[in-house]
């Protein structure tokens, strides 16, 4: 071929690929901003921004490639005694984005999600064929449950590891805690009554929503749960000590407040309790 024909080839596609690229960035530019200036939730304008961007990127290197198929193919052949090292050196780079083609087509969780990834929980907040971008949460904590810590996990570790939708607890959990007492004079089975009692008058207010909430996540997740009735059990610890544990499914924000409230009912019972044994005990000896 001569010089000048291959020169002519050359820059028509380069002015072919730099048309198709802005064409490309002007298309994900225009819905980008229809997108933002939507009446959409704030959440489902992450998801769909998203999903613009990911397929604006993926139009982007499929034009990118029709336009010098031809060149990548005599390139291609022309290295083929290098292709075994390129293959092993971009292997993790093909396992991210084979792992990104699995989750998007598992559909298994979106931008806005909670999620576990083997070990790690947090919010998706970005998710591209390459990583996928999670603020931390700790699903045992309280309050909000954010940590305050951003994991980029490489999207080849949907292959090796787990992963577990959480969106549904993010609303409601259920909290466990215990109150652990040394051994007296007190009955702790009349402090287990007392409590259920009282934990039954902390959880009324949104009894009706948790259980409604709590079918949900069963019927979803096929998981059981403790349902909106709090569980009271007594046990003992190696030290002889009487344990007093409460469960409950009840709203995130307010698992703090309920446990602070109950612990507050059983120590003012408990000093009742033992206030009046010893009131007891003094009649017995003065008389």
């Amino acid at each position: 071929m001569k010089p000048e024909i291959l020169e002519h080839i050359l820059a028509s596609k380069l002015f072919i690929s730099f048309c198709v690229i802005v064409v490309i960035l002007l298309l994900r530019g225009f819905f980008t901003l229809a997108i933002v200036r939507s009446n959409w939730a704030k959440a489902d304008k992450r998801r769909r921004i998203n999903t613009v961007h990911n397929i604006g990127n993926l139009l982007l290197v499929i034009g990118v490639i029709a336009v010098w198929i031809t060149e990548l193919r005599e390139f291609a052949l022309s290295i083929a005694a290098f292709s075994v090292a390129i293959v092993l050196a971009l292997r993790e780079v093909v396992q991210c984005l084979v792992g990104g083609l699995y989750q998007a087509n598992m559909r298994s969780f979106t931008v806005g999600d909670w999620i576990r990834v083997g070990d790690q929980f947090g919010e998706v907040t970005d998710s591209d064929w390459l990583s996928t971008t999670l603020l931390e949460i700790d699903p045992h904590g309280l309050g909000n449950g954010y940590t305050g810590t951003t994991l980029y996990i490489p999207n080849n570790a949907f292959f090796t590891q787990p992963v577990k939708n959480l969106n549904f607890m993010r609303r409601y959990i259920e909290h466990t805690f215990s109150i652990t007492r040394e051994r007296s004079e007190v009955n702790p089975f009349e402090a287990k009554k007392f409590l259920a009692e009282r934990l039954k008058e902390h959880c009324d207010s949104f009894r009706e929503v948790a259980e409604r909430y709590c079918k949900l996540i069963e019927n979803r997740m096929g998981v059981e749960l403790t349902g909106p009735d709090a569980k009271v059990s007594i046990t003992t610890n190696e030290l002889g000590h009487d344990v007093i544990t409460a469960k409950i499914f009840c709203p995130r924000e307010e698992a703090t407040n309920i446990e602070q409230l109950v612990t507050e009912d059983f120590y003012n019972f408990w000093f009742e309790k033992t206030k009046k044994l010893k009131a007891e005990q003094q009649g017995i000896e003065q008389a």
